[in-house]
């Protein structure tokens, strides 16, 4: 049953809200990158020389390249040379986080500092993401590369309630911090769908995968859809653990993965304290 449903509730997603919120489009450079990244006969220098080209989208791939989270051991100066020494598929998700904050808050500064918290959010939960699908042994789960992207478009669908709706989606937020009810049913009753669903609709609309829009669709529901979508029990643990991560709660973090998370992900408690030791350290430095 369940694997009949989830196409069905993407497809949902797909036509929600399409009469009251605006979908920003991704920049057609990102597109084109995109492209050329899944063509097998397109090279890292092609690549890199695209990227080049759009000299904002460039400032922004080498900041996210040489940021802590890339490990790189010595700083690299044009796309070019990014292209190749990340490889492809370190670059790909680099250029959609470079390619889609510029999309959101243009001329409203009274909630940059809400979109601000949202990107750290997002980036911090596509690093640990990825982390932990390093350790992972479980073979259905996503490569590290694309759980980064998971992790950092699991919200998307806020970033587009407070860029087209922003003194709603406050009003949204207070109800739930005031109440303590479910934030996707009081999103849903205020906002006419839930962020879990509009950022299913982003992803299908930029024509990334159905697999990323289900797993972002399905994110706070983890284990009702685990067998059919393993991936979401994954983003769901890396995003609580951002969140415990931001608020400081050392206290709270070793019990944040349950046995279970760990027993069908397959990773080991240590791995667990060695990915969230390593999101602690990193946590100030995002940037965005």
């Amino acid at each position: 049953m369940l694997a009949q449903s989830t196409p069905m509730k993407t497809v949902q997603a797909q036509r929600s809200t399409s009469q009251t919120l605006k979908i920003p489009s991704l920049p057609s450079v990102v597109s084109r990158l995109n492209d050329l990244i899944r063509n097998p006969d397109a090279g890292v220098v092609e690549i890199g020389q695209e990227v080049a080209k759009d000299p904002n989208l460039s400032t922004r791939v080498l900041r996210i390249a040489n940021g802590a989270s890339f490990g790189l051991k010595s700083p690299v100066l044009d796309p070019v040379h990014a292209a190749s020494i990340l490889g492809l598929q370190r670059l790909a998700p680099i250029i959609l986080q470079a390619g889609t904050k510029s999309l959101f808050g243009k001329g409203k500064q009274k909630i940059k500092q809400d979109l601000a918290r949202h990107w750290r959010h997002s980036i911090l939960v596509a690093q640990i993401a990825r982390d932990l699908g390093r350790h992972c042994k479980n073979p259905d789960i996503m490569q590290p590369e694309e759980l980064y992207t998971c992790g950092l478009l699991h919200d998307m669908g806020k970033a587009v309630f407070w860029d087209n709706k922003p003194n709603k989606y406050k009003r949204c937020n207070e109800i739930i911090a005031a109440t303590g009810r479910d934030p996707l049913a009081v999103e849903t009753e205020v906002m006419g769908a839930n962020h879990a669903q509009v950022g299913a609709k982003i992803v299908l609309a930029w024509g990334l995968s159905r697999d990323l829009a289900q797993t972002i669709v399905f994110h706070h529901e983890a284990w009702r859809v685990a067998k059919a979508i393993p991936t979401t029990v994954l983003i769901a643990l890396a995003d609580r653990l951002a969140d415990a991560v931001e608020a400081g709660d050392l206290e709270g973090m070793p019990f944040v993965a349950s046995r279970r998370d760990c027993h069908f992900l397959g990773f080991s408690k240590s791995h667990l304290i060695e990915v969230t030791t390593s999101a602690l350290a990193g946590w100030d430095e995002i940037e965005v």
